[in-house]
C-alpha cells in the first residue's frame, strides 16, 4: 500500500507534467519556461527539478513506468505465453495505444515531431528501453546478445512505427505478426 506522502508526491508530479504538456502543446516547447510551469503548478523551480531533472523530461513523465511495465509484461507472463505475445498484449493495452485523450495524444505527437530537443530525447529514451528489453530477452530466452539486441530493436521500432501510423493498433498487430511469423517475400 502506498503511503500518503508517496501519493502526494505522485499527484504533484502528475500535476507538473500535465501543466507542462498542456503549455508546450498550446504555445510550443521553446516558448514555455520551467519557471512558468513551476509557477502555474504552485511549486518552486527547485521542487520541479526534484521531480524532473531536465526540461525535456517534463513531457515524458511516464518513461520509468513504461520501462518497468515492459519488464513486468515479460516476467509476469504465463509459461505458455511467448515473450513476443506478452509484449504484444502489453503494448496493445498500454496508454501508447489507448490514450486517455486522443486529442491530447495527437498534440503530444505533433509536439515531439516538431521539436528537435524532444525528438532527440525520445530517441535516447527508446534506446534505453532497447537495452533493458534486450537484456531481459536474453536472460529469459537464452539467445545470444546480438540476437536479443536485434529483437529488442525490431520490437521497439515496430511499436514506434505503429504509434505514428494512421491505424496504430492495426500497425501494431501487423508488426507483431511479422515478428512472430517472419517475412518471407
Amino acid at each position: 500500500m502506498t503511503g500518503l506522502r508517496e501519493r502526494k508526491k505522485a499527484k504533484t508530479r502528475k500535476l507538473i507534467a500535465d501543466i507542462a504538456r498542456d503549455l508546450f502543446i498550446e504555445r510550443g516547447y521553446g516558448d514555455v519556461t520551467v519557471a512558468e510551469i513551476a509557477e502555474k503548478a504552485e511549486v518552486a523551480v527547485t521542487t520541479l527539478f526534484n521531480y524532473f531533472p531536465t526540461k525535456e523530461s517534463l513531457i515524458f513523465d511516464l518513461e520509468d513506468e513504461i520501462d518497468a511495465d515492459i519488464l513486468t509484461a515479460i516476467r509476469g507472463r504465463d509459461d505458455d505465453v511467448s515473450i513476443l505475445d506478452a509484449l504484444h498484449q502489453y503494448f496493445l493495452t498500454s496508454k501508447l495505444f489507448n490514450p486517455p485523450s486522443r486529442q491530447t495524444f495527437a498534440g503530444f505527437g505533433k509536439l515531439i515531431r516538431s521539436t528537435p530537443e524532444l525528438s532527440t530525447y525520445l530517441r535516447g529514451l527508446w534506446g534505453r528501453y532497447e537495452k533493458t528489453l534486450a537484456k531481459e530477452i536474453q536472460g529469459e530466452s537464452g539467445i545470444n546478445k546480438t540476437e536479443a539486441e536485434c529483437m529488442a530493436k525490431l520490437i521497439l521500432e515496430g511499436v514506434s512505427f505503429a504509434c505514428n501510423s494512421p491505424s496504430p493498433k492495426d500497425a501494431l498487430n501487423f508488426t507483431f505478426t511479422v515478428l512472430k511469423q517472419g517475412w518471407n517475400k
